[in-house]
């Protein structure tokens, strides 16, 4: 019973490669090939960067005789990405998993079934894990110089530091569905907990270079740091370098920690995954007369609670919602700093209104809720589709909730940028119109592409949120769609200046706009009812 279930862990956690997840039919051989190309390219864009950060660290600290720091640094970087890629996987996989009704009904021991959510976790883990130690085992291979004992041990570390990031995010994953069984608003907490993981996350990135050069510059005294405050790291360190009783030290270490964090999770995984699953208290009250809503109305409010109601899919569809209102504070806190920058630029003083336009609407699409709002419909469809209502008027609702969160941040963001960067009058009306227009062809062409591939087989929603093929292509067709539009400017420059040019794209994000809305209505809302 164990090995299916670790069998239909793994086949969940990779399914987004080998499944369509239109049909639930196995791709062909070549689509898996192509997927797989797609997935590695992303990954070796990600671990390129992992390899200039190994490539500034490594000669300097081998010749300092400082090797183990070199990977206990490393090691750090690869667990802090790894629990910071997996921590949520592992509270929606643990706890909201779709099937963990199904599950405990049956006579499994809780025992396998946290086993097995722990193998999918681990395995996830891992792979983000790898896109740090790839590169920094491969630096040190070439340019380390070092004996054949410490490539084997070295090869140990990925394994080890894959159940470390296991052991975080268990621990970090019980937190939140701790926190969340207690509170009313748990989506609310746990996409303010996630806000602050990505506000840590970008701030140690802006300021990476500088940590490095200043790690280098004094070494020694980071080593005593770490030999103090962490020693673990330093026997991992020690071991990848040619220790052997430091290697054992280290796994030792780890395995007792995972051993430890298993033992709490066996004794509290029954209680908190019904407790995440108990739907709050509502009070009765008199009321003198009910009022009848509109269809509209009461589709709309359907999104929207649907939305409010998964912290997946806010964090993942909706970060552009929270992150254009800080873009808005942060230029009128930085201006002149902005305005310094843009000054070094030739010529930037004609273009601040296309610069300001290409800011905004790359801001925009992070916001993509329509892109996995079909999706998300997943076995419940049915529900929706008895309805006495038409196909046309439920895709209509998701339209209206994505313009809905949507507009009032563009038009914030806007009147920032306009007073930032000194915009004329006309100019900030028109980034306002060609910002509008944008999130409009946004919003109906993530639509146009979830309709054309849904993604219904699923048991958990960070697969359609996360992994389907739709989402995808909307983040980088609206890319693409902005690359466009300066590629257009490039060739028309010498006819036209800024604020016709504004003009234009706006009136062809608009007609572009137009025709999917008419591809929606006519065809769209028919494949909906035929999905």
């Amino acid at each position: 019973m164990t090995r299916a279930l670790l069998k239909k862990q793994m086949l969940e956690v990779f399914s987004w490669l080998y499944r369509d997840r239109k049909s639930g039919k196995i791709r062909s051989k070549g689509s898996i090939a192509l997927y797989a190309l797609l997935y590695l390219f992303l990954f070796g864009m990600l671990a390129s960067v992992f390899f200039s950060a190994a490539t500034m660290l490594c000669e300097p600290l081998v010749q300092s005789g400082l090797t183990w720091l070199y990977f206990a640094l490393m090691g750090l970087i690869s667990i802090a990405l790894g629990a910071f890629g997996s921590v949520f996987n592992t509270y929606s996989s643990l706890y909201q998993a779709k099937d963990n009704d199904l599950l405990l009904s049956m006579p499994i021991p809780t025992r396998a079934i946290l086993l097995a959510r722990l193998t999918g976790v681990y395995a996830l883990g891992l792979m983000y894990e790898l896109i740090v130690m790839l590169p920094t085992l491969l630096v040190y291979y070439l340019a380390g110089s070092p004996s054949p004992l410490s490539v084997v041990l070295s090869l140990l570390l990925p394994p080890l530091l894959s159940v470390v990031v296991l052991t975080l995010s268990c621990v970090l994953g019980w937190v939140v569905a701790l926190i969340s069984s207690r509170l009313r608003r748990k989506n609310a907490a746990i996409v303010a907990l996630s806000l602050a993981f990505l506000a840590a996350y970008f701030y140690l990135y802006g300021r990476a270079y500088e940590m490095l050069q200043g790690i280098l510059a004094d070494a020694q005294a980071v080593s005593e740091g770490i030999r103090t405050a962490l020693y673990p790291l330093y026997l991992m360190g020690k071991g990848a370098q040619g220790s052997i009783l430091a290697m054992l030290g280290f796994a030792a270490i780890v395995l007792a920690l995972f051993g430890v964090v298993y033992l709490l999770l066996s004794r509290s995984f029954l209680r908190l995954t019904f407790s995440s699953r108990t739907a709050a208290r509502v009070r009765a009250r008199k009321t003198g007369s009910l009022k009848a809503g509109s269809v509209s109305g009461a589709l709309l409010r359907k999104e929207l609670r649907r939305f409010l109601g998964s912290s997946v899919y806010m964090l993942n569809c909706g970060l552009g919602v929270v992150m254009m209102p800080v873009a808005a504070v942060a230029l009128l806190l930085k201006a002149d700093a902005v305005r310094n920058m843009l000054s070094i630029l030739p010529g930037a003083e004609g273009f601040l209104p296309l610069i300001a336009a290409a800011g905004v609407c790359a801001l925009i699409s992070m916001v993509d809720l329509t892109a996995a709002s079909v999706s998300l419909e997943g076995k419940t469809l049915w529900l929706v589709q008895s309805l006495p209502v038409t196909g046309w008027q439920v895709l209509r609702a998701k339209v209206q909730l994505h313009l809905l969160l949507t507009l009032p941040p563009v038009l914030l963001l806007c009147i920032c940028t306009a007073i930032a960067l000194r915009l004329l009058p006309l100019q900030a009306m028109l980034l306002f119109c060609i910002a509008a227009g944008f999130a409009l062809f946004s919003a109906l062409f993530g639509l146009a592409l979830n309709l054309r591939l849904p993604v219904m087989h699923w048991t958990n929603e960070t697969v359609p949120v996360k992994q389907s093929a739709s989402v995808l292509l909307s983040l980088f067709g609206a890319w693409a769609a902005v690359g466009v539009l300066c590629i257009l400017y490039a060739t028309l420059q010498n006819f036209v200046n800024p604020e016709i040019f504004l003009l234009l794209a706006a009136s062809l994000l608009g007609l572009s706009a137009l025709a999917l809305y008419g591809w929606i209505k006519k065809y769209g809302a028919r494949r909906f009812a035929d999905l």
